[in-house]
């Protein structure tokens, strides 16, 4: 039986719908993902957060998945933010020349400025 190199979990997390993303994110993850992912997009009014952090792989039919992510949450109401992966990911997106296109977070949930642990 083959298995898909790729996953989607999706969770609640700081007041925020997040989708996390795993493995390699190419046509056959865009294909199977793209209905799954615009459908929680469609669904959410608040904050949306896409986690790229263990996205392995990267490519143009990756890239369009998560701006089409980006056009439905905008037009469901939806404030979309990406957690940045790895380099390959962040260097794909970046010759792509998408990433003023998205809110970027470095981590996520993202500290607090001037917090101090209880």
């Amino acid at each position: 039986m083959y298995e898909l190199a790729f996953t989607m979990r999706e969770r609640v997390a700081g007041g925020a719908v997040v989708m996390e993303l795993v493995g390699e994110i190419d046509i056959l993850a865009e294909q199977t993902l793209g209905p799954r992912m615009e459908g929680v997009a469609s669904r959410c009014r608040g904050e949306l957060v896409l986690d790229l952090r263990a996205v392995t792989f990267l490519d143009a039919s990756g890239v369009r998945l998560l701006l089409r992510v980006r056009a439905r949450a905008a037009r469901c109401g939806a404030r979309l933010r990406v957690v940045r992966g790895g380099a390959m990911v962040s260097k794909v997106v970046r010759i792509a020349g998408v990433e003023a296109a998205f809110v970027w977070l470095e981590e996520f949930p993202p500290t607090v400025v001037g917090s101090v642990p209880a």
